[in-house]
């Protein structure tokens, strides 16, 4: 395609919503009926009504869901109404259950009124209030749900938009032009992600539809949601508009966007701080309060043990999935996309086929039998170096099963309790076969196999900057690049060293540098890695001044490294903040147990023997229950905050699991010696 014309463009008008929303006008009866019979009821009410939707059509078009707001909103009117069913469902199985405790017959005597007349009005009031409130969450979740997504993607192309200005840099250096550019950075999704499909819809509009660069660029400054790339695509049109070095602004433009995302990470880093602070009034303090006061309630004599199975068991679970759930989605825009990078030529397995003659060979078919077999065979022999290599969670692959066969064989041989009252009166040793024996069973290799690649991608990450420096002064001094691969393989060591010499090899047997520089990155899979030998590769394609290509990639590398290692140091405190909670929560369990639920018992087995109890009956109150409810709740808390400390530290729930690891031991030799 030829290079798009730039010249004749227009100025850059304001956003204007009134090009999605025109000027309403009335409707005759006929057209009304024409469009309800067309799109219902719903979309007719929408459709009639834009000027009250704005909002939600553009977070819809920056969101890029591909559908309009009357679409939406009837969908999102339909899913509520499913929901308002659910509503009246559990509102009628509340108030059955509420009959069945008589607490119906309770309200109705304290209030006066006679029973039939207050089971109809709780019926009432109880039903109406669950069908309103899961019918307007579920549709107000789903209005608002589009910002959710445009604040994300906007957080997502903050982060990222200094690294792309600096592969766009990369680029123009060598002499590439404008559309080019932008073309090569939407086709680096894995590396650039929502950056790219910003660019991507440029290229696009370009290619597909036909339309000028400067028409397409301010197309995309008007929907993106991103206030900085809205300017940074203002002052591109400037730059191009103008004439100037399109190269020379974009050198200009990383440093002061970089600047940005710091700051954007600081605002970041601020919030999980005030969260782990929640965290710990949420699942700290608030568990133990309500369970201090349900323990008195039935010291009191009244029934208080299933309110403590629903908060121990049911909400502290769904809670602390919950919290996590939020903060992954607070810290998704700043986790750093590690997708491969795409090799021009390379075709997928199922398409791949050599040339007709070496599939005419008649050892053609032998080969590639034995190729099979030899990488079947390879992953059989060595499971562990494939799941370390590959992916840390198929361990469950192995260590389910195991887990399963374990749990049998205790039960087989009798160590772990089977009816109901023997695990009642040995909790720990019930928990211990049910459930931490699995545990430590499946997540022990697991966490083994998620540090292992943790650590080798934090080594590869920390020397990669001083390797791009050697790389880039050793070509400053004429030296070619296989020999600077072979200079710099020599003096890293390790994993490096190997994947270094391969590079050189891959280059020096091969002739083509790009291919190998991105299978380079595709085989360590490193964050950092990916992105910088996605921009030499580029970079160099387009320029013979490969030092300075290099050097821009060691300072972009060192930037990305320095933010990541920012926010480690700064959420050790908050990750050892709740720590501290956890064991907080632990003493105090410990302290209830051993000084509160101990006597308890003790004056429970007095008073059953002399029947002498003056105040309150003091054995009504189920002492082994509670005492297995702490254990259990210390161990839900223990994951719970293991996980959270490794999400608060690492941005990986799978970081947290080592913590988890360690809670869960601690928790068990405590209550193993209590």
């Amino acid at each position: 395609m030829s290079q798009p014309n730039i010249d004749d463009a227009a100025p850059v008008p304001e956003y204007e919503l009134e090009q999605y929303f025109p000027e309403r006008r009335e409707l005759s009866r006929e057209e009304r009926k024409r469009l309800r019979d067309q799109h219902g009821y719903l979309r007719t009410y929408f459709m009639t009504h834009p000027e009250s939707f704005r909002d939600i059509q553009r977070w819809l078009n920056q969101a890029r869901f591909g559908e309009t707001y009357d679409i939406y909103l009837a969908r999102s009117a339909r899913y509520a109404l499913l929901a308002g069913v659910v509503g009246l469902l559990v509102g009628m199985g509340l108030v059955a259950q509420l009959l069945a405790f008589d607490v119906v017959e309770q309200v109705a005597t304290l209030a006066g009124l006679d029973t039939q007349t207050t089971t109809y009005a709780l019926f009432v009031s109880v039903t109406l209030l669950l069908v309103a409130v899961f019918a307007a969450t579920t549709f107000l979740g789903r209005y608002y749900y589009p910002r959710n997504v445009v604040n994300s993607r906007e957080n997502a192309i903050d982060i990222q938009l200094p690294h792309a200005i600096v592969y766009m840099y990369a680029l123009s250096h060598g002499g590439m032009n404008t559309f080019e550019v932008f073309r090569e950075l939407a086709h680096s999704e894995g590396v650039y992600g929502e950056v790219a499909n910003e660019f991507d819809m440029i290229v696009r509009d370009v290619e597909l539809f036909g339309n000028d660069l400067f028409t397409a660029i301010r197309d995309a400054r008007n929907l993106t949601p991103s206030d900085n790339l809205e300017q940074f695509l203002d002052d591109t049109l400037s730059v191009l508009d103008s004439g100037s070095d399109f190269s020379q602004f974009l050198e200009g433009e990383a440093n002061s966007y970089m600047d940005e995302a710091r700051q954007k990470q600081d605002e970041f880093l601020d919030t999980l701080s005030v969260l782990s602070e929640v965290f710990v009034v949420m699942f700290v303090a608030a568990p133990l309060f309500l369970i201090v006061t349900l323990m008195v309630i039935s010291l009191l004599g009244g029934e208080s043990l299933v309110p403590t199975y629903l908060i121990v068991y049911v909400v502290m679970p769904l809670a602390m999935g919950a919290f996590l759930v939020v903060i992954d989605f607070l810290s998704k825009p700043y986790a750093q996309n590690s997708g491969e990078v795409e090799i021009e030529g390379d075709r997928d397995d199922d398409d791949e086929q050599p040339p007709e003659p070496v599939r005419d060979h008649p050892r053609y078919a032998t080969y590639e039998e034995r190729k099979r077999r030899n990488e079947m065979w390879e992953t059989v022999s060595n499971p562990i170096s494939h799941i370390r290599n590959r992916n840390p969670l198929l361990s469950l692959l192995l260590t389910v099963p195991l887990a399963a066969v374990a749990v049998g064989a205790l039960v087989a041989t009798g160590s772990v309790p089977t009816t109901y009252a023997a695990v009642t009166a040995n909790p720990v040793q019930a928990t211990i076969g049910y459930f931490v024996v699995p545990f430590l069973v499946t997540m022990v290799p697991l966490t083994v196999f998620y540090e292992s690649q943790r650590r080798r991608h934090q080594r590869i990450a920390r020397r990669f900057p001083d390797t791009l420096n050697i790389l880039s002064s050793a070509n400053q001094m004429g030296i070619s690049l296989t020999e600077s691969f072979d200079l710099v393989s020599r003096w890293s060591e390790g994993l490096m060293a190997d994947e270094l010499r391969k590079v050189r090899n891959d280059i020096e047997w091969n002739y083509d540098v790009q291919r190998a520089l991105l299978s380079f990155a595709n085989r360590l899979e490193v964050p950092q890695v990916t992105r910088t030998m996605n921009l030499i590769a580029k970079g160099s394609r387009s320029s013979s001044d490969l030092a300075k290509i290099i050097s821009i990639a060691a300072e972009d590398t060192r930037n990305r490294y320095q933010i990541e290692t920012k926010r480690q140091k700064e959420m050790q405190a908050y990750t050892a903040i709740v720590i501290m909670g956890f064991l907080v929560y632990l003493g105090v369990i410990v302290l209830l147990d051993t000084s509160y639920l101990g006597p308890i018992g003790e004056l429970s087995s007095e008073a059953a023997a002399t029947a002498n109890a003056d105040v309150v009956d003091i054995t009504q109150v189920p002492v082994d229950a509670y005492q297995t409810v702490f254990f259990h709740s210390a161990l839900i808390q223990g994951i719970g905050s293991g996980l959270l400390a490794g999400k608060l530290a690492d941005n990986d729930v799978l970081a947290g699991l080592k913590y988890s690891l360690v809670l869960v031991g601690l928790t068990l030799a405590v209550f193993l010696f209590i």
